[in-house]
């Protein structure tokens, strides 16, 4: 389809429009030739589920249906001299009911079932020239490589280190260089999500060799905190990444060394940005980071229609003295995906824990939980 250029901005208020109507069936994927140089994309995916998540027991929202979906967009105009590109993601969520049980025990844990209803997870601008390219804006971050499938915008079925530690998101300027299968990348960046709450920056890298079917890279991320000076929080990290693809299997597993922990003392009740299970925002000594060593193992086997995902990590803490921090993480997951009919999908997710000590807020909670939907997507 050819579409003169001066009507770019008609065309794409019209698919997003589309895209996002309530009677959309599911996941739209909408590829639009506007002339030989510009073509916009619009994907989308809708899903339902049921979670019952047994490690929030106490919260009285751990069993739930909910329903969820994401949509991209991307438009690619290229010159003579390169490419320029234009990336979003949105994610829309269906936010927990107001009437949550909030007692005083609870309260300190309340912001973390806050959700917003519409997410902006992607919106940079890109220019590529060769192997060259450079982007500004927030993309997927380039520490490591997670090939592990995902069933959950809240990232519920993601390893512990990839849902606790690395970021998923990153915004800043990103820069990434490829020629043949070496990969270099780099990045200036706040250190969170979204906006910064603190002036400073971090910085990320990783240098790798990268095949069709394999890969192997070497990631490190370095920021001094975020948030004001009472509350600012090391977030560094250092790892390694592999993935091999035979056939239908995908083998794939990242190992870190991390750095957390609040720079000062801070009443761990005043935290308000939503407090980690884990207590990783805690302070240990004066200006001194919690390490902690930790990754997981993947293994995938897809074919016609038919996932089966495997994935196991640990992670080790330091031990500071704190009965509830000390406890090593390990967890396992398992996933399954079969194909109803064309572009639907059932699927089912079982996650699991070892025990560690709990706070008495969460004595009778269990260390599992399990995710069960469908999702349609074109």
């Amino acid at each position: 389809m050819m579409i003169k250029t001066k009507r770019l901005k008609y065309v794409l208020l019209l698919v997003v429009i589309l895209g996002m109507l309530p009677g959309t069936p599911g996941y739209a994927e909408v590829n639009i030739k506007i002339n030989d140089n510009t073509h916009i994309g619009i994907d989308g995916l809708f899903r339902t589920y049921l979670l019952n998540d047994q490690r929030l027991q106490w919260s009285g929202i751990e069993t739930t249906f909910g329903a969820e979906a994401v949509l991209k967009t991307s438009i690619r105009k290229n010159f003579k001299w390169g490419r320029v590109s234009v990336g979003t993601e949105l994610f829309f969520n269906q936010p927990v009911n107001k009437n949550i049980l909030a007692d005083d025990s609870r309260q300190k844990y309340l912001q973390n079932f806050q959700i917003d209803t519409l997410e902006l997870k992607q919106l940079y601008i890109k220019i590529t020239r060769g192997d060259f390219s450079i982007a500004l804006g927030k993309q997927p971050s380039i520490f490591g490589r997670n090939y592990t499938q995902r069933f959950s915008n809240a990232f519920f079925d993601y390893p512990f280190i990839r849902n606790e530690a690395i970021l998923n998101y990153e915004t800043g300027l990103f820069l990434s260089y490829k020629p043949g299968i070496l990969s270099i990348e780099a990045a200036v960046v706040n250190g969170s999500e979204d906006m910064d709450t603190n002036s400073s920056k971090g910085g990320l890298a990783r240098i790798g060799l990268e095949g069709k079917n394999w890969s192997f890279g070497l990631s490190a991320k370095v920021q001094d905190g975020i948030g004001s000076e009472w509350q600012k929080q090391y977030n560094n990290h250092a790892g390694v990444d592999f993935m091999i693809k035979l056939g239908a299997f995908r083998f794939a597993s990242e190992v870190i060394y991390d750095e957390y922990g609040l720079h000062r003392e801070f009443p761990i009740d005043d935290v308000f940005w939503g407090r980690s299970y884990y207590y990783r925002d805690i302070n240990w000594k004066h200006k001194t980071p919690i390490t902690g060593v930790g990754g997981y193992l993947d293994l995938q086997y897809e074919k016609e229609g038919f996932l089966l995902e495997l994935n196991y990590g640990e992670y080790y803490p330091k031990e500071i003295g704190h009965i509830y921090h000390d406890d090593p993480i390990k967890r396992g997951l398992v996933k399954i995906k079969v194909r109803i009919v064309t572009d639907m999908d059932a699927f089912g997710v079982g996650l699991f824990e070892g025990k560690r000590e709990k706070e008495p807020l969460f004595e009778g909670a269990s260390d599992y939980g399990f995710l069960l939907g469908l999702q349609y997507r074109l």
